[in-house]
């Protein structure tokens, strides 16, 4: 079977331009072929889209948008995309050059799957493996992810492989930005059913001034996220709630205290873990 009209792959673009070509690369590498690729230049001003334009390949679309934010750009590859299944790839993390044809293989192999993903190597800013690796399961995936206990889908805009059908049923929610992800996950592993490609196909590049850095929007956002979650329904206890949201506070405050160096909002959190979910206090003390 050819993947001519089967597969497209959506890269959000803004102000990448010192890793966009190496990325696109990436994707133009794969020994699956046969796909389309679509750049949604989210209103960069740097030479971002200059760049893709310079790279010739048919397979390359540009559709250039003001800019709205990531989850916005995404979306937009979702509607455009006119094929069976659809791959994010963010602008500046990398595919191994199997990657679209493992995980299309899968999904091809069990049509009771809508979505596969697979593990993660972390990358610095010049490429180069860092001692971090993301390893996936798909065992109780809606489970572990709530309790942000296991990586589970890591990453998962440059990660997933889906039914594009999927996607359009999901969206992006435009009203997170750090979080956006999460929250995509949790509605998809609630819904829908996934599998576990049990090899390295990312190569997710970690910068310190990522969006991810700010922490002040981080905490926000997950807590509106999980807030979601339980409006939801996606737990399925209070007991399990409460730990749920004590994990996500210990996460907080262990980036307060670590990346934001403010220890009197680390210890805010860590006491708010505590009063939610007391049994994490080994957790707690094995933590700080």
């Amino acid at each position: 079977m050819t993947g001519l009209s089967h597969i497209t792959v959506v890269v959000p673009l803004y102000n990448a331009e010192l890793y966009i070509e190496e990325t696109l690369r990436s994707v133009l590498k794969q020994s699956f072929k046969e796909f389309k690729l679509i750049v949604v230049n989210d209103g960069s001003t740097d030479r971002s889209a200059y760049i893709v334009e310079k790279i010739k390949d048919a397979r390359i679309e540009l559709i250039n948008i003001e800019n709205a934010g990531v989850s916005n750009a995404r979306n937009i590859g979702i509607q455009a995309c006119q094929t069976k299944y659809i791959a994010f790839l963010d602008a500046d993390d990398l595919w191994s050059e199997d990657k679209l044809e493992e995980q299309f293989n899968a999904l091809e192999s069990n049509s009771r799957l809508d979505f596969v993903f697979s593990d993660i190597q972390c990358i610095d800013e010049h490429s180069d493996l860092i001692s971090r690796t993301l390893i996936g399961t798909d065992k109780d995936m809606l489970k572990h992810l709530l309790l942000w206990d296991r990586n589970v889908i890591p990453n998962p805009c440059s990660n997933l492989l889906m039914k594009t059908s999927v996607a359009r049923d999901l969206l992006f929610d435009l009203s997170f930005s750090t979080a956006a992800d999460q929250d995509f996950a949790f509605r998809l592993c609630a819904q829908y059913t996934g599998c576990h490609v049990k090899k390295i196909h990312v190569f997710y590049r970690v910068l310190a001034q990522s969006m991810s850095r700010n922490i002040a929007i981080m905490q926000k956002d997950h807590i509106r996220v999980y807030q979601k979650a339980d409006h939801l329904d996606l737990f399925y206890s209070k007991r399990f709630k409460n730990q749920c949201f004590s994990n996500l506070y210990l996460i907080l405050a262990g980036s307060w205290y670590k990346n934001g160096k403010k220890p009197i909002k680390a210890f805010y959190f860590m006491l708010k873990s505590l009063v939610v979910y007391p049994k994490n206090l080994k957790k707690i003390l094995q933590k700080f």
